[in-house]
């Protein structure tokens, strides 16, 4: 199963980002689970997609009981910036981040 974000659905709609095959790869041969965000509405977007709705018994659909905007897209944009990701990512993950240069990492 793919976690993500509701974000990352609905980034399949984005021209030239995905191929139709890897997107029906994924929601047909393994799943995915879906995590709410507030300006996201996975469910009308699955409606709108042929490829997702065909597949739609393998979304998962998760509503966030606690509200929590916090995204790998904003802790990659905060490390390329060189701002502090400490109390986000275990202190192990950021020393590998920043030793592989991952995310175009900035060391501080």
């Amino acid at each position: 199963m793919l976690l993500c974000g509701a974000d990352v659905l609905q980034s399949f709609a984005v021209p030239n980002l995905w191929a139709e095959s890897d997107i029906k790869e994924i929601v047909r041969s393994y799943g995915m689970v879906v995590i709410t965000r507030n300006d996201c509405d996975p469910l009308k977007f699955i409606h709108e997609s042929d490829v997702l709705y065909r597949h739609r018994k393998n979304i998962h659909i998760v509503r966030e009981y606690m509200k929590n905007e916090i995204s790998a897209t904003h802790m990659r944009r905060a490390l390329r910036r060189g701002k502090s990701v400490k109390y986000f990512i275990p202190d192990a993950a950021i020393e590998y981040i920043r030793s592989n240069n991952l995310y175009g990492c900035q060391d501080k």
